[in-house]
């Protein structure tokens, strides 16, 4: 069939037709497989800018309402966490059968307690005090965490002009230069949860003021939670370690911490306490001048214990102050049962008494304390003087008034060493064979020990820490006198107290001659091998090394017996 020309031109349009609706289909569907995306991919900055915008809100209501306490508290987490993880990471590399494996071990030790006191010192507050608890226990710790952590007592870091002036405006009103006559903005020490300031009061007298950091009360809650978080982590990588029952048990002693009128209260009533003590010093509390964050007391000039070259240019004996100290602590631990908390050597400090060429002892820093109760205090006397005697009956009854079950272990908490029952005495000197036979025991017995603790009253916790912190110092010294003794004496006597008739008197006297002859007959059974080594060597049938070895112990008996 021919075509015509029209019918060929129709067919013509209709293709070309039919060719452009195809095309403009396919540049269309193309398009919108283009612009899908496309649209996609421009909402995203949008996001983005959403998320920012939410995030300065967030950050901006966090600084004007809670001045920046949640942002604060995130960073301390963030920091805390990154300082854990790199120490979990550090130990889990090492490898107990590589042949360098205790060389290594050591370095870790160095390089953790170092991430851990910058990450305290940057966090400040609660983390300080929680770093110089570990520095005190140098009996269980390795010696690079103890000697890296009691910096924490001198290098806490200081706080800006502005915010005492903060603490000053909120508590009474006023800055601090129109209560006092003179203010120091310069701080004199700068401790874990407040500074120290010299200042006159109105009147020309010299006093100390300890002002709390502004947000340490708003960021203390978060503080805690996060350190009871980490232990929770480190407890479930390293499942033998948990101390997170003790940072619960302490919360509420640490919350009344924060309170400086119940510091200056404790302050009043140690002194109370303690005032048959004559060379106990405890500043006096300007009432009118202290606030729930602000506590002006008494200025007293003296030097830390701790600093030994002082101590020795001011003629003052080491002997003589730590054999005061013992008894002072004995004292609140068997008699008075209120408890300063926190002794560690930034808080006791040492100077001449005008009376005499002997120590005064100030005690400061009374814001934790503990009070034993009569029926866990009694038998602790009674379970302190059988454990030096060595009658293991009469421990095992005291521990169980106490409901402590492990008689033994319980000892060997209190007294910072195993126990033998089998003779000799409880040495307060340890030499490093000693420190390293415990913090053996401890680590191979953890679990033991720590269900000691729990099962223990909880207010003897802080007993534990008193007389860790205690015994740290007297180390520090070099054990020039028999502590468990000392405060052995000073239980006893405690007993006596007690009694409220002539016949317990009697029954108290009788104990009282049995345990200071107990006490003298093992002095004297050790001057008796002395000197029967002595014979054996002048006669030459004992080696120099038997006569060398009774020499140190003579040495250290006579220390000791100078001062009882």
């Amino acid at each position: 069939m021919q075509r015509t020309p029209h019918l060929r031109l129709l067919f013509r349009f209709a293709n070309r037709q039919l060719c452009r609706s195809e095309e403009f289909h396919s540049r269309r569907s193309t398009a919108q497989k283009l612009n899908k995306p496309q649209r996609r991919w421009q909402s995203v900055p949008y996001v983005r800018l959403g998320v920012l915008l939410a995030g300065a809100g967030v950050i901006v209501y966090d600084g004007i309402v809670n001045e920046f306490t949640y942002c604060g508290a995130s960073v301390r987490f963030a920091r805390s966490l990154k300082t854990a993880s790199l120490i979990a990471v550090d130990y889990l590399w090492l490898n107990k059968n590589d042949p360098e494996y205790e060389i290594k071990k050591k370095v870790v030790h160095k390089s953790s307690a170092n991430r851990l006191l910058e990450t305290c010192l940057l966090n400040g507050g609660l983390y300080i005090k929680v770093g110089q608890g570990f520095a005190a226990i140098n009996h269980i710790l390795p010696i690079e965490y103890t000697s890296t952590l009691s910096k924490l007592q001198d290098e806490c870091l200081p706080t800006s002009k502005s915010d005492i002036q903060k603490v000053f405006r909120t508590d009474f009103g006023q800055l601090p230069e129109d209560i006092f006559k003179e203010f120091d903005y310069k701080p004199v020490a700068a401790a874990s949860l407040a500074q120290v300031f010299k200042a006159r009061l109105q009147s020309g007298e010299q006093v100390a003021v300890k002002v709390q950091y502004s947000d340490l009360q708003k960021r203390f809650i978060s503080d805690l939670a996060t350190i009871i978080f980490l232990q929770d982590i480190i407890e479930f990588i390293f499942k033998d370690y948990n101390f997170g029952w003790i940072l619960n048990d302490l919360r509420k002693n640490l919350v009344h911490e924060l309170n400086f009128v119940q510091e200056g209260k404790n302050a009043e009533r140690c002194a109370r306490d303690l005032q048959k003590l004559s060379y106990v010093r405890v500043p006096k509390v300007f009432w009118g001048h202290t606030k729930t964050r602000v506590l002006t007391l008494e200025w007293m000039d003296g030097l830390k214990i701790s600093n030994m070259e002082g101590i020795k240019r001011m003629g003052l004996r080491l002997i003589d102050i730590d054999h005061k100290l013992f008894k002072v602590f004995a004292e609140q631990i068997f008699h008075t049962g209120f408890v300063h908390a926190d002794p560690h050597p930034g808080n006791i400090f040492v100077r001449k008494s005008a009376t005499g060429g002997g120590a005064d002892i100030i005690l400061l820093d009374h814001g934790l304390y503990e009070e034993l109760p009569p029926d866990v205090r009694i038998p602790l006397c009674e379970f302190w003087e059988a454990t030096v005697l060595r009658n293991e009956p009469r421990m095992k009854a005291a521990a169980n008034k106490m409901q402590v079950v492990d008689h033994m272990k319980f000892a060997a908490v209190l007294f910072q060493q195993p126990i033998k029952m089998e003779g000799g005495r409880i040495r307060s000197k340890l030499t490093q064979e000693d420190i390293d036979y415990v913090q053996k025991v401890a680590k191979e017995n953890f679990d033991i020990i720590m269900s000691t603790l729990k099962e223990m009253p909880r207010s003897l916790l802080f007993v534990v820490r008193n007389l860790n912190t205690i015994r740290a110092i007297g180390d520090m010294h070099g054990d020039l006198v028999d502590r468990p003794r000392i405060m052995a004496r000073c239980a006893q006597s405690c007993l006596y107290k007690q009694s409220r008739s002539p016949i317990q008197y009697i029954h108290w006297l009788y104990r009282r001659i049995f345990f200071e002859y107990c006490l003298w007959a093992s002095a004297f059974r050790v001057r008796l091998l002395d000197w029967y080594f002595n014979f054996l060597y002048l006669v030459g049938r004992a080696p120099a090394g038997a006569r060398t070895l009774m020499r140190d112990i003579m040495k250290q008996e006579k220390q000791a017996s100078n001062h009882y």
